[in-house]
């Protein structure tokens, strides 16, 4: 599932002339939480990011496209693959898990839909 989009601009670009890697992590963070949200319906935070694999560079001007699959449902968290996108070819992967969290930050209980 389609989760947002982002434009590498000239003030996310690196030495090397590609994104730099900060700022993809922090565009994965966010269209992560995005999606954990969207899903469980709750207020989450990230609490696990598995190896976080960079496949191709992204260079100025190209679009990231955010998705997210695989979703796995647990008693208080999600865990699901988010990855991006350029030009048709995956350049970011990685697995990552959200908590879902009451006012005071503490873990509380997802209610997932009953299946059909």
């Amino acid at each position: 599932m389609k989760v947002t989009s982002k434009i590498c601009m000239t003030k996310d670009v690196g030495t090397n002339g590609n994104l730099f890697g900060g700022n993809m992590l922090a565009w994965m963070d966010e269209a992560a939480a995005i999606f954990a949200q969207q899903i469980t319906g709750r207020n989450v935070v990230s609490v696990r990011f598995a190896e976080i694999i960079f496949k191709k560079p992204v260079r100025q001007d190209d679009i990231i496209e955010f998705y997210c699959e695989k979703i796995k449902q647990g008693h208080t968290s999600v865990t699901f693959d988010i990855f991006a996108v350029v030009k048709d070819e995956e350049v970011f992967r990685t697995e990552c898990t959200f908590v879902a969290v009451d006012n005071n930050g503490r873990k509380t209980p997802i209610e997932w839909p009953a299946e059909k």
